[in-house]
């Protein structure tokens, strides 16, 4: 064989390996994405949420409250926490937001719309 069909010979065997192990990445990275997306979500209370008590599904239900949110467009006024201590009161949703994100101190329980948006929003 001459020098030159060794050199095109080369360029082709390394061309088809490239091409292989690019192909197998990518069809790795494939299968993985889609088990990540079809992976099961976890509940509302897995993420900071969470309703234990009759009394506390009383003030949800006067303050039209979700534990899960409300569509995009809808803007709760108003959240449920629970301190340190186990009492759970209605906080404006700023203060709501700040103990989602732990920068104030307690659990979010639910976000509201108020006692005077009843069924304004499909929520729950």
């Amino acid at each position: 064989m001459d020098a030159g069909r060794k050199a095109l010979l080369r360029t082709a065997v390394t061309s088809l390996r490239t091409a292989m192990t690019a192909g197998a990445l990518t069809l790795l990275v494939g299968l993985g994405a889609v088990s990540v997306l079809t992976a099961p979500q976890p509940p509302a209370e897995h993420i900071g949420l969470s309703v234990q008590d009759k009394a506390t599904s009383r003030i949800l239900e006067r303050n039209n409250c979700s534990t899960t949110g409300f569509e995009p467009e809808v803007i709760p006024t108003t959240a449920v926490i629970r301190d340190r201590v186990g009492r759970t009161r209605v906080v404006s949703f700023d203060h709501g937001w700040a103990v989602f994100n732990r920068e104030r101190p307690g659990e979010l329980v639910a976000v509201c719309l108020g006692p005077e948006r009843a069924s304004a929003a499909g929520h729950r």
